[in-house]
């Protein structure tokens, strides 16, 4: 199952597809969090609170496809909030993925000069980091901090100054310039050697060219090159929805395979389709290709089968429960064809308690805690088993995904007090909105914007989903830079600099959403928020004034010396919340430029007859849910560990009694546990 695939099942209420995502993105997320909060704590408090937004706000993402894209955002913002928390200066969100923190694990030079960069003040920090480690030019940095050349001179300039007195000698500052260039060569050469390796190990089909090439290490594991070819004419983005559009490759810096993937639906259409033995049997030689112990180390835990293909999973197992980011997952086309292969190699072996809690104690204690939200929320039409998403009113269980120590030792753990990950905000009625037309076609929208034909072109197009349509325009006066630069860094830059993108619904026309990736210049307008807010609700009245009824406002202090200020709105229907939608919409306050707007379309229709008085109260609700519950003992991955390999606790999980799936709503008007 592609990336694609498992975000539609966890947005389905598939919690172990939402694992498999966080636990491949989990050492991305602290290398991220650690570049900005340069503490281990603070960066496993941000991806800890990531992994929570994400598994909240994951049913209204519209487009799987960008699903790491979002997740980095995510923990962006949340790293930001922890240092706006310290008063430190941050890096500007929009360039996240561009940044990665290069460090060596043998302990010479270069780590002595890690450390005296990690001392200087953050600005020297981050230009030293754009300037060596990222190879931007001054200009470059200089429109990406928005501050003159001349200043962005005069910062690198000190912070060489600070580097040389940190190694107390002219000649060592000299020594740890030229070792920060070194270093960007030596993983030069390693990509090099990575890349002749993966071309004479496996097959490149002709029709396909390299699109990205890249080499990272990190202080926590050892490096990685990740290798993409795309077939000739396709988009490696905007490609047809849960299809792959070519081959990618990850290597380990022992030049082992961690991750394979390839799209074989084109090869295969003439095919027999093979039994399910058969589709193990080459997914085992496959595997025994590369890995010739695997299959004495781990054991095939379970299986998956889609529509076309075959998912084998096979793990460490123990007390007969599989460890989860274990062993390795295999998919075989039903032609016999591998299409992906996933390692995560032996992990060590967690201690097992030498006592486990009585189910009946952790029982007794979610009845004393748990509790229950009334609110509005759309189920995935996938857990009904209808054609599209319905809006329901539920009582949604506020412990439905949390898990209970099964170790007898931790059983002070069941007093700690909850958290509270939201603060509680005040929400206003939403003025009046302006008299005006409302758009509804690609020109109008394109006007709306400011997206003159003359000044931009239509760069690409694509349907998302069955509901929104998705293009991106480009300046026209935008000059790509020629490098044979492959890197992530280079591919989103050059996919992504100068661009306007935009998501507009595809029956009624709405805008939906759009983010500018421009790099426009200061204006020499302050306004101030409210002169802010009547740019915002001119767009509102344009592009979505429906929801007028429904909206309110989130009460927010003026954003200071920021040149932006952000705007939020809530959804609800006498006075009952549909909890995971909003609306965001950004305005540049020099310029009084739209910069950005965020949301998901929501079908009035249904808000206007949905019914928003419970026939259960909160009382039955509970009694409902602690009739059907039941506990089931898994290994789960233990986020608070740091280092290559996993650590792992025995945990009870809250499961339905009779068909062991997890429960997260109660309908409150008929009771039907969801």
């Amino acid at each position: 199952m592609n990336q694609f695939e498992r975000v539609r099942e966890a947005q389905a209420g598939n919690r172990t597809a939402f694992l498999s995502l966080i636990e491949e993105q989990q050492d991305r997320l602290y290398r991220i969090a650690y570049y900005y909060v340069r503490q281990e704590m603070d960066a496993e408090d941000v991806v800890h609170e990531t992994i929570y937004r994400a598994l909240v706000g994951l049913p209204k993402l519209k487009q799987p496809q960008f699903f790491t894209t979002w997740l980095t955002r995510i923990v962006m913002n949340c790293a930001m909030t922890a240092l706006n928390k310290r008063q430190r200066l941050v890096v500007d969100d929009r360039y996240v993925d561009l940044l990665q923190q290069v460090s060596v694990t043998e302990h010479d030079d270069r780590i002595d000069l890690l450390a005296a960069v990690d001392q200087l003040e953050p600005r020297q920090r981050q230009v030293i980091a754009f300037k060596y480690w990222q190879d931007m030019t001054i200009e470059e940095i200089a429109n990406l901090l928005r501050m003159p050349s001349g200043t962005v001179k005069t910062i690198l300039h000190r912070g060489l100054k600070a580097l040389r007195k940190n190694y107390s000698s002219t000649e060592g500052a000299i020594r740890s310039e030229s070792a920060i260039v070194s270093e960007q060569d030596r993983l030069q050469q390693r990509l090099v050697a990575l890349k002749q390796l993966a071309e004479a190990r496996f097959h490149i089909p002709q029709s396909h060219e390299l699109t990205i090439a890249d080499y990272q290490e990190d202080k926590r594991e050892a490096g990685r090159a990740v290798f993409v070819w795309t077939k000739q004419g396709a988009d490696p983005v905007w490609g047809e929805s849960g299809k792959d559009t070519g081959m990618s490759l990850v290597l380990g810096s022992q030049e082992e395979l961690l991750e394979y993937t390839i799209d074989v639906e084109e090869a295969a259409r003439e095919l027999p389709v093979l039994s399910q033995e058969e589709l193990r049997l080459r997914g085992e030689e496959f595997v025994l290709i590369h890995y010739p112990t695997a299959l004495k180390g781990f054991s095939l835990t379970r299986t998956k089968a889609t529509e076309s293909r075959t998912i084998f999973f096979y793990e460490q197992v123990v007390m007969d429960l599989p460890l989860p980011s274990s062993g390795f997952r295999v998919t075989v086309h039903q032609s016999g064809m591998v299409s992906s292969f996933l390692y995560f190699g032996r992990q060590k072996k967690p201690k097992v308690p030498d006592n486990l809690m009585e189910k009946e104690q952790i029982l007794q204690h979610i009845e004393k805690t748990v509790k229950v939200d009334l609110q509005l929320t759309y189920v995935p039409k996938d857990v009904l088993n209808r054609a599209e998403f319905e809006l329901r009113l539920v009582y949604e269980l506020d412990n439905c995904l949390m898990s209970y120590p099964a170790d007898e030792h931790e059983a002070s753990k069941l007093n700690e007090e909850s958290v509270e990950w939201e603060e509680q905000a005040v929400w206003l009625p939403v003025p009046i909105l302006p008299k005006a037309v409302a758009v509804r076609t690609l020109e109008e929208i394109q006007a709306l914007l400011g997206i003159d034909p003359k000044q931009y072109q239509l760069l690409r197009s694509a349907d998302i989903d069955e509901e929104i349509s998705a293009f991106v325009w480009r300046r026209r006066d935008w000059k790509s830079t020629d490098s044979d630069d492959r890197s992530f860094r280079t591919f989103f830059q050059t996919r992504s600099a100068g661009t306007v993108k935009v998501m507009i619904h595809k029956r009624t026309g709405a805008l939906v959403s759009f983010s500018r990736f421009e790099d426009c210049p200061p204006g020499e307008k302050r306004l101030s928020r409210d002169e802010c807010l009547d740019i915002v609700l001119q767009l509102v009245a344009r592009t979505r004034p429906e929801l007028e009824p429904y909206l309110w406002l989130r009460q927010q202090e003026e954003a200071g010396e920021s040149d932006r200020e952000q705007f939020e709105f809530r959804i609800g229907v006498q006075g009952v919340w549909l909890k995971r939608e909003s609306l965001r919409i950004v305005v540049n306050k020099t310029t009084g430029l739209l910069e950005g707007m965020d949301s998901s379309f929501i079908d009035t229709a249904q808000l206007e007859t949905v019914q928003t008085t419970p026939l259960l109260d909160e009382r039955k609700a509970l009694q409902i849910y602690r009739e059907a519950l039941d506990l089931k003992l898994e290994w789960q991955i233990d986020y608070s560990g740091r280092g290559k390999n996993h650590r792992y606790r025995l945990v009870y999980r809250q499961v339905h009694r009779d068909n062991q799936r997890e429960m997260q709503w109660i309908d409150a008007r008929t009771g039907e546990l969801i």
